[in-house]
């Protein structure tokens, strides 16, 4: 029996060790036919594709400038945390894609004689860059959505004088009660929003919308993250052709 056991197990090993060599063998002799039929110009079994193009491909193709514009605009944001007005300049690629920066300041408050008293809340300053899409601005009326990022701030005025919590007594010989606001470290802040534009004039848009504004970082408050509605005007050239 031990016999017949050494003999099933020899025969096993030279199975295998025929079986490598056998592969090994293949494996030779197809690397040697792909090389000889590439050395005499013979069409192989596997085709290598040669890079015939002058320039490189990308994922996404840019498209060619056709028209550009720049215009200025005026709105009103109002919801939580009073009233803000924006001001910001664009410009205008293709009558599609909008880049440009803005900056929206709290309003003061109405009932304040002197106009200038904090409202509500403390006073909040945005300053961002924009990037607005507007897939059919040729329309008469058409949706828009505009993108701000930039920096939150909010200017605290202190309490010094509790008749005029906004103003304090400046030093100097020409200097009578000046403003004075505390501003806080800023925080960042995102503005994604969506508004309806129409086009009066050639010239001339208003539209109405609404967004959201949130606020990222330690410094973040409460009263920076707020939704709004807004209205406002845009003036200035939107699509003027490129000639080619």
């Amino acid at each position: 029996m031990d016999l017949l056991k050494r003999y099933n197990v020899y025969i096993r090993k030279k199975i295998k060790q025929n079986m490598k060599h056998s592969i090994r063998l293949a494996l030779f002799l197809f690397i040697g036919i792909i090389s000889v039929s590439q050395a005499f110009g013979q069409e192989t079994l596997i085709k290598i594709r040669k890079d015939t193009s002058s320039q490189m491909k990308t994922l996404f193709k840019p498209h060619k400038l056709t028209s550009f514009g720049i215009s200025f605009q005026s709105q009103i944001l109002f919801g939580k945390g009073g009233p803000e007005r924006g001001m910001g300049l664009q410009v205008h690629l293709n009558n599609k894609l909008s880049l440009g920066i803005a900056s929206f300041n709290s309003m003061p408050r109405r009932n304040d004689r002197n106009g200038m008293m904090m409202g509500p809340d403390d006073r909040q300053r945005f300053n961002a860059l924009t990037i607005e899409v507007t897939p059919m601005a040729n329309k008469v009326m058409h949706l828009s959505f505009p993108l701000a990022i930039g920096r939150i701030q909010e200017d605290m005025p202190k309490n010094d004088n509790i008749a005029y919590p906004a103003y304090v007594p400046q030093p100097g010989p020409k200097r009578r009660m000046n403003r004075n606001d505390r501003r806080e470290d800023g925080t960042l802040g995102v503005q994604p929003g969506i508004n309806l534009e129409v086009n009066v004039f050639k010239y001339v848009k208003v539209f109405g919308g609404a967004n959201y504004r949130f606020a990222f970082g330690e410094e973040k408050t409460p009263g920076m993250s707020r939704a709004a509605g807004t209205l406002g005007v845009k003036v200035g050239v939107f699509n003027k052709q490129v000639k080619r």
